[in-house]
């Protein structure tokens, strides 16, 4: 990649491919999803595992939010080494393991599926196709056929979730709009794609040369704020990164913030604001932040009322990772290329 140019085909880029990915979920997967959330709604003392690793992971915490806020159905989301390390005693026939991969061979979350298929749970596998190994043996499968390794699946989970309110009766008319919502997803995110790559240069042309960056967030933006620091501007970009919850931007993280900022000031805090009720808190630290002269980079979903709140992490997905495409332009950084990942170990998630 040259200084300023975009490679619109990296694996790493896949906004411009996350509406067909949309589309396969709502219309191909859902009959399935439909009936799996069938049986959950018919299991007595249902309890949800999401585990995945990175964007995977990412994606699955949009699944537990949606339980968590509008169900009395007991949920988690972990790595698959914590859900090990755990060995929960709740793994029994009555739990459901959503076990999530693109490429279906990582070491952790296939252990973790042989550990749930042992105490009897089911195993429900997110992955790129049938044919991966995760696939094989899964009590069933979304396989979403795609690059589009967080948004396809965050649709699955919030199609999963909504599904399963309208089943157990639990603010079945908000899992009616969430379903409603996504099959109008498809066309507002090739919308999303076109409007936001202007205005995500331009703010990505004031932080080419922040070397740190914070990444804030809460409510349902937190997991793609997770994925951000973590698995784009870490693995991605190269730079220095690490989430923070908005709510907790009191308790350590505002330490941070200097009286008076140093110059160059090589810091800065990304916001992933929401119009949730976490706004609040996202607002307070934003306020600060301004107050006291950091550097600050915004991504506000009230700049885009047609997504509506629960929707939030989809609509500031194609703005962040155009950012993430121009940031990288900037530096003629090649956003697939890897150090490590993929070139040690005999199968991905192997280095030892």
């Amino acid at each position: 990649m040259t200084a300023n140019s975009i490679d619109t085909d990296a694996l790493f880029f896949t906004s411009l491919v996350t509406p067909d990915a949309i589309q396969r979920v709502v219309t191909d997967l859902e009959p399935v999803i439909a009936d799996i959330a069938a049986g959950i709604a018919a299991t007595a003392s249902p309890r949800l595992y999401f585990l995945g690793g990175g964007a995977s992971l990412s994606a699955m915490l949009g699944g537990k939010y949606l339980l968590d806020r509008f169900t009395s159905v007991p949920s988690d989301a972990a790595t698959g080494w914590q859900f090990l390390s755990r060995e929960p005693h709740a793994v029994d026939d009555n739990a459901i393991v959503v076990l999530t991969s693109y490429s279906g061979e990582t070491p952790e979350i296939l252990e973790a599926k042989r550990f749930a298929e042992a105490r009897g749970a089911k195993t429900i596998a997110i992955t790129n196709t049938p044919a991966t190994p995760l696939a094989q043996g899964a009590t069933a499968v979304f396989a979403y056929q795609s690059k589009a390794v967080f948004t396809a699946p965050l649709a699955i989970v919030y199609l999963l979730a909504a599904r399963i309110m309208e089943q157990r009766g639990e603010n079945a008319s908000v899992g009616t709009q969430i379903a409603a919502g996504l099959a109008e997803l498809p066309a507002k995110m090739a919308r999303q794609a076109d409007r936001t790559h202007a205005p995500a240069r331009e703010l990505a042309a004031t932080a080419g040369d922040v070397d740190i960056f914070y990444v804030v967030a809460s409510g349902p933006n937190y997991g793609l704020g997770y994925k951000l620091a973590l698995s784009v501007i870490i693995e991605n970009l190269w730079k220095d990164a690490v989430p923070v919850d908005a709510g907790e931007f009191y308790h350590g993280p505002i330490e941070i913030v200097p009286r008076e900022a140093p110059s160059p000031d090589r810091r800065a805090f990304l916001h992933l604001v929401g119009t949730d009720p976490s706004r609040a808190v996202s607002e307070q630290a934003i306020a600060f932040c301004k107050k006291m002269g950091a550097r600050q980079v915004i991504f506000d979903a009230a700049d885009y009322p047609d997504f509506g709140e629960l929707f939030a992490p989809f609509a500031l997905f194609p703005p962040t990772e155009w950012w993430v495409m121009e940031m990288a332009g900037q530096k003629g950084h090649d956003v697939d290329e890897r150090r490590w990942m993929g070139k040690i170990g005999a199968r991905w998630g192997e280095y030892a």
